[in-house]
């Protein structure tokens, strides 16, 4: 049981990785998926800082998950010209709502765990 969140960090960090790198796989359609991505995988990592046991054995895994989010980010920011803002202008209202009720409830799952 103490390996699902490693897991769960790993397939949210893993799909931004490949989300922010791939230009047809899992790839981001426009900037505000790309953003959210980027924000759900920090804010998963963050809070998994808390709730995971990293132990010596797995500590390892903790510094390639942040080095992978690294890398990450520098094909987002690479991506990020090439991307429109929104793929589908006529869903910008609902796209909106979405990706701001995501951001608060990943800001709040890291503001739970930091206290």
């Amino acid at each position: 049981m103490a390996w699902i969140p490693l897991i769960v960090v790993v397939a949210f960090v893993g799909g931004f990785a490949v989300s922010a790198w791939s230009p047809r796989f899992g790839a981001a359609r426009d900037r505000l998926a790309l953003g959210t991505d980027g924000l759900a995988a920090a804010g998963i990592l963050f809070a998994s800082r808390v709730l995971v046991d990293w132990t010596t054995a797995t500590v390892f895994a903790w510094y390639a998950l942040v080095l992978l989010l690294a890398a990450a980010v520098v094909g987002a920011v690479l991506r990020w010209r090439s991307l429109p803002p929104l793929k589908d202008p006529a869903k910008r209202a609902r796209r909106a709502v979405g990706a701001s009720f995501g951001a608060a409830v990943i800001l709040g799952l890291v503001a739970v765990t930091s206290l």
